[in-house]
């Protein structure tokens, strides 16, 4: 073949292609609305915002989806709280119609609590306060998000602690511990301890019956009912009013069944439950039934505790015994107890600091002769 030829060849071969590539294309067809595309840069934060609160509901739910994974980066929870989005969020929660749009937004605000940015901006947009109705909503997945986000804002934060009081979430915190479905419950008390490093707080709570309610959901069927009402009533005890109302209700009783609970957790909280009842000589009293004939059951079972493995549980058990063993029944059952004084004797000398002290504590109170 001659040079020409094989030229000639190759431009028929190339020439449709690049006509191909390079030739007038047809307008592209239009994106669903539906679909939410992420923009870059400063846009992004305020484009996703305004769609979240787009009047078309598949928009809006689609991008409520996207905001919720957008907030495990904390750049986009700092832009979108400056676009607004808690505002938004709040009202959506509190009021939208439409349940698909309440659920994923009160989502997306749990995960926002988590934030300190996501924090400081709801309790700026007074968000205790607007969404308390949801706390009723029909829908179980809104009040759970609802529950997890106002734990997130008020752990650890007085201001937390007192915009969930100065919007009367004490009483009604009761009233739903009380009420709520099981799988509820437990957030509910949870929220209600958070309200109690308040001292109006404490104060609204008693004056509802937190103690008595307290004291009911100790017998609980489920586990986690039973840890969140001994540690709630463990909180409200500091208050000597407190104490009063757990002893005449008979709490006592069954805190010390609860000391043979199967779950450590729940044993856990209910010796932190008896070691602030028995700060008093009526809850050291209730600890020793009257005309007691043999071993006192409460006495055998702390004994029985200082077995366990669980630092928290060794401290409180400790704690217990030092001011159970001021009964001078119960003080004589320890003494006799060569298990109860070796134990003592080997916690004594524990590397754990805080476990050798109260042991020291409790050795000395057993061994104490009048």
């Amino acid at each position: 073949f001659c040079l020409s030829t094989i030229t000639c060849t190759a431009r028929s071969v190339v020439c449709p292609a690049m006509i191909i590539l390079h030739e007038v294309k047809g307008v592209a067809a239009a994106m669903d609305e539906k679909h939410i595309t992420p923009a870059f840069g400063v846009g992004m934060c305020p484009k996703l915002v305004g769609e979240v609160q787009s009047a078309k509901r598949a928009v809006r739910v689609n991008a409520l989806f996207v905001l919720c994974d957008e907030f495990k980066n904390p750049g986009s929870v700092l832009g979108c709280v400056e676009a607004g989005i808690v505002g938004v969020l709040n009202d959506q929660v509190s009021s939208d119609s439409d349940p698909l749009t309440r659920q994923r937004a009160s989502k997306a605000l749990e995960i926002c609590a988590r934030d300190a940015n996501g924090c400081r901006a709801m309790l700026a947009a007074n968000t205790a306060q607007v969404v308390a109705p949801a706390l009723n909503d029909d829908e179980n997945d809104v009040r759970l998000h609802v529950y997890e986000a106002l734990i997130e804002m008020s752990t650890g934060s007085i201001r937390g602690v007192r915009a969930l009081v100065a919007s009367n979430y004490p009483a009604m915190l009761v009233s739903k511990a009380a009420n709520e479905v099981v799988a509820m419950q437990p957030l509910a008390l949870k929220l209600l301890r958070n309200c109690l490093y308040d001292d109006q707080g404490l104060e609204d709570a008693l004056g509802h019956s937190a103690v008595e309610t307290c004291i009911t959901l100790l017998g609980s069927f489920d586990t986690s009912v039973r840890h969140e009402a001994a540690n709630t009533l463990s909180t409200l005890c500091f208050a000597e009013m407190a104490k009063m109302s757990a002893i005449q209700g008979d709490a006592v009783t069954v805190l010390i069944t609860l000391l043979r609970d199967s779950e450590q957790h729940v044993r856990c909280a209910a010796t932190g439950a008896l070691m602030a009842i028995t700060t008093t000589d009526e809850g050291k009293r209730a600890m020793v039934p009257p005309l007691t004939d043999g071993e006192i059951e409460s006495v055998s079972l702390l004994i029985l505790l200082l077995h366990e493995t669980h630092d928290l549980l060794i401290t409180n058990t400790l704690k217990c015994i030092s001011n159970v063993a001021v009964h001078p029944l119960a003080r004589e059952q320890m003494k006799n107890s060569k298990e109860c004084l070796e134990s003592l004797s080997q916690f004594c000398v524990s590397d754990h600091p805080l476990i050798a002290k109260h042991a020291i504590i409790a050795k000395k109170a057993v061994l104490w002769r009048p």
